[in-house]
């Protein structure tokens, strides 16, 4: 049984001595560091610069639903989203979105990009590869206003998502290519 003493400035009791031994990769926290109700072994990888990333995404997601007044219908487990709008009878516009949580500069860039075709607007642009084009302009624009990496992960799915859309509007049209979009016509390698 781990005994409990109350800290000496009145804060949170601690365990006076270590609760678990260390494991693969992982490091044991020492006193000050214990979060009461949390587990107390600590991997490196998920420190506290970690839970200021976390803290930061999740700022993201609730100003930008605020800001665009949408509802995230589902988080995905997968890197791939869709935004959408329900249009009631009475006038009424729901806007919505499924995609990853936000966790890294892939998923951010994903949520940020379905976030974006409320911000740039359905149907504004024609043919739609050039309204897939803008969104990820404005997707870019937010990653870079709030310090979000855009790596070459990113980057390549950026690519292989304009490929797509490029495609479709081939076989739609294929003179009526924006210029652009037409350094998309290739397969990103």
């Amino acid at each position: 049984m781990v005994g409990i003493s109350q800290r000496e400035d009145g804060g949170v009791p601690h365990p006076q001595r270590p609760i678990a031994r260390e494991r693969r990769g992982l490091r044991q926290l020492s006193h000050s560091e214990i979060i009461p109700g949390r587990r107390t072994l600590v991997d490196p990888r998920r420190g506290p610069r970690a839970a200021l990333q976390r803290q930061a995404y999740a700022a993201m997601v609730c100003e930008l639903k605020i800001q665009y007044k949408i509802s995230i219908r589902k988080w995905r487990a997968r890197m791939s989203g869709v935004a959408y709008e329900l249009m009631y009878s009475d006038g009424r516009i729901k806007r919505l979105i499924t995609a990853p949580r936000p966790r890294g500069p892939v998923s951010a860039a994903i949520f940020l990009h379905e976030v974006g075709h409320h911000a740039v607007g359905f149907r504004r642009y024609a043919p739609r590869c050039l309204e897939e084009y803008y969104v990820w302009q404005w997707a870019f624009r937010e990653m870079a206003a709030r310090n979000i990496p855009v790596d070459h992960r990113v980057l390549k799915h950026y690519r292989r998502s304009m490929y797509h859309y490029v495609r479709l509007a081939r076989r739609e049209d294929p003179h009526r290519l924006p210029a652009e979009v037409a350094g998309f016509s290739h397969w990103p390698g």
